[in-house]
């Protein structure tokens, strides 16, 4: 999951139609735009969302596909070691001085950062998916949002009765969603319980990262973040990687391992980050609510995943509360004479 940054309100369709023609108002009626490339400029950020949805959906069914070589902790293990790499040849490249530097009094809140959004989120997500099936990791893990609002409001934060609406609906969902599996067995169960918790633990870092990421670059809260999540993870997978035989590896199993340290991360917030600045946040975001749905049909399609009506039904729920909280539709308008 990427940091999402509120940018300024995109143009309309007028204003992009100015700028393509170089007219100095786009109020007054044109004649039609045939700048070579224009369609395809106006929807790159539909079609930058789209390509990041299939990324981080394909994390899932590939990271599933990749445990029939390679054991959950070494896989985690090899993935942290190239990220963390990447990482900080990314902070080398992009900063220079005291970019790349982090004040003292700030290093307990990456601690905690890296221990959330990466420590305890990873072996969630790991543990859990090698447990149960890539939807239903998927559609757990989408309730970030719902447990972020929860985490705000025991902190003390406003919580509109929109949040607790859709959060009621989504925690609906989820009893459903997990009722169905009641005849399956012990280990389907504890892995859709350990995908929550991946659920909660990253919801803590989004809150824990707010005052990092206003005060430090991309490039820099990113890398020290990864690192201090990945020193525990080092040590916790460790074992597996040393049991791992990984000249057996196949080809395929090594570009899956390069492919998730890289693509999911890097490349897909690099896209995300580009729709945000020209759709906003709130448009954006909501093609996030497509992860689960790709990730459901990947898993039909390679993996043969059953989904029976009480499986769907509880999937339904929890995207209803998620599209709840995510949409402004329920916003009080302003009074008369206020500001907004």
């Amino acid at each position: 999951m990427p940091e999402w940054a509120a940018h300024e309100t995109p143009l309309d369709e007028r204003d992009a139609v100015a700028r393509v023609r170089g007219d100095a108002d786009p109020g007054l009626p044109k004649a039609p735009v045939t700048a070579p490339g224009f369609a395809v400029t106006a929807i790159a950020p539909e079609l930058a969302q789209l390509v990041v949805v299939m990324l981080w959906a394909s994390t899932f069914v590939a990271t599933k596909a990749a445990f029939a070589e390679v054991s959950p902790l070494a896989f985690l293990f090899s993935r942290f070691a190239i990220m963390v790499v990447v990482a900080f040849a990314v902070l080398l490249v992009m900063q220079r001085g005291a970019g790349r530097r982090v004040d003292r009094s700030d290093w307990r809140l990456f601690a905690l950062a890296g221990l959330t959004g990466f420590t305890l989120y990873q072996l969630g997500f790991m543990l859990g998916l090698s447990r149960t099936s890539p939807f239903s990791s998927s559609l757990l893990i989408a309730m970030v949002p719902l447990f972020t609002v929860l985490m705000l409001a025991i902190m003390g934060e406003p919580t509109p009765l929109q949040g607790w609406v859709g959060l009621g609906v989504a925690l609906v969902g989820v009893a459903i969603f997990l009722f169905d599996k009641r005849d399956a067995s012990s280990g389907t169960l504890l892995g859709d319980l350990l995908s929550i918790g991946a659920a909660i633990a990253f919801a803590a870092y989004g809150i824990i990262t707010r005052p990092l990421v206003k005060k430090y670059p991309a490039e820099t809260y990113t890398a020290w973040s990864v690192l201090a999540g990945a020193i525990p993870l080092f040590v916790i997978s460790l074992p597996g990687a040393l049991r791992q035989d990984w000249q057996a590896l196949s080809g395929a199993a090594w570009l899956t391992i390069v492919y998730l340290a890289i693509f999911p991360v890097y490349i897909a917030y690099i896209l995300w980050n580009f729709a945000i600045s020209r759709r906003g946040v709130a448009k954006a975001t909501t093609f996030s609510l497509l992860v689960p749905i790709v990730a459901g049909l990947l898993s039909a399609v390679f993996l043969d995943e059953p989904f029976g009506p009480l499986k769907l039904l509880g999937a339904g729920l929890v995207l209803a509360g998620l599209i709840i909280v995510r949409t402004r539709v329920w916003r009080r308008p302003a009074a008369k004479g206020s500001t907004a």
